[in-house]
């Protein structure tokens, strides 16, 4: 009986201590978080490269805008319109191309990010 109440009481004891450890390790990295110094330069860089991922996403989401809407145009053209359906159809073809080149770029982009070595930075 004396050794059960002493294995639940060292149990007990050993759930606190693990569990102050936890906190205090949690208090350390809160305290890690605050002092870093970080350099301006790499944070500029960081801000930059994310700049212009964000201007290249923004590019593409038009692009898609302008595919939908090319489509919804040659859905609506009269057949006896022959010359505007296949500039439309051309159309479309640059299109298709350039939202192509953007996915591109932006994945060099994103590659970009993570070569420099941006920290906090989530694609």
């Amino acid at each position: 009986m004396a050794q059960r109440i002493c294995l639940k009481s060292l149990s007990f004891l050993v759930g606190i201590a693990v569990f102050s450890l936890s906190a205090v390790e949690m208090a350390h990295a809160e305290d890690y978080k605050r002092t870093v110094i970080t350099d301006p330069s790499i944070s500029r860089r960081c801000e930059l490269l994310t700049e212009k991922r964000a201007e290249k996403i923004a590019n593409k989401q038009r692009i898609l805008a302008l595919i939908e809407r090319n489509k919804h145009l040659q859905s609506i053209t009269p057949e006896n319109k022959v010359t505007v359906k296949r500039k439309l159809e051309t159309n479309l073809g640059h299109l298709q191309h350039e939202l192509i080149l953007t996915q591109t770029q932006i994945q060099y982009q994103e590659e970009n990010i993570v070569r420099k070595g941006c920290p906090g930075i989530a694609l």
